[in-house]
């Protein structure tokens, strides 16, 4: 797939918007007392879409923009978007067309690997707070969240990327 100017344009507006609604909205309406991670979502449904290498692309700069407003280390969401875009990206051909349940399983999968992911840096670094006792549950919120999200967000994905959508089958 060819990152032409207007896909980059469609993917940009779809990552800004996910970011300023996190932002914004997001922490009003929490899980279990946990926030969504939306960006999160969105890039590992966008790198279902693409090859690992600019899954890992697109994680990377989303998660670049997710750091400055975080109070973690710089880098810290960077690195871990762009390992998961990059999964993502890897098993995108045995799932990007499949079925849109199987597609929002495997989102929730990767979600929850990457809350998982993100609390290991913070871990190597000394970090506390990220590697409490509460990741089970951090990641379980993450994962529920992302399914619902997956299959709302998935037609703005195909949009953005500008995919074809799938011919409907006639019952002949």
């Amino acid at each position: 797939m060819k990152f032409g100017a207007n896909v980059a344009g469609r993917l940009g507006a779809l990552f800004v918007t996910a970011f300023v609604i996190q932002v914004s909205v997001v922490p009003h309406f929490r899980m279990g007392g946990y926030v969504i991670d939306l960006p999160l979502i969105l890039v590992v449904l966008v790198g279902l879409h693409l090859s690992p290498q600019r899954g890992a692309f697109v994680g990377f700069l989303a998660g670049l923009v997710v750091d400055l407003a975080l109070q973690t280390p710089f880098g810290m969401t960077a690195l871990t978007f762009s390992l998961i875009g990059f999964a993502a990206g890897s098993v995108s051909l045995h799932l990007a067309e499949r079925h849109a349940i199987t597609r929002s399983l495997a989102v929730a999968l990767l979600g929850a690997t990457a809350t998982a992911l993100f609390a290991g840096f913070g871990a190597l670094i000394g970090l506390e707070y990220v590697t409490r006792r509460e990741l089970g549950a951090i990641a379980l919120v993450t994962a529920a969240a992302a399914g619902p999200i997956a299959l709302l967000l998935s037609p703005l994905v195909r949009w953005s990327l500008a995919l074809r959508f799938p011919a409907i089958a006639s019952d002949q």
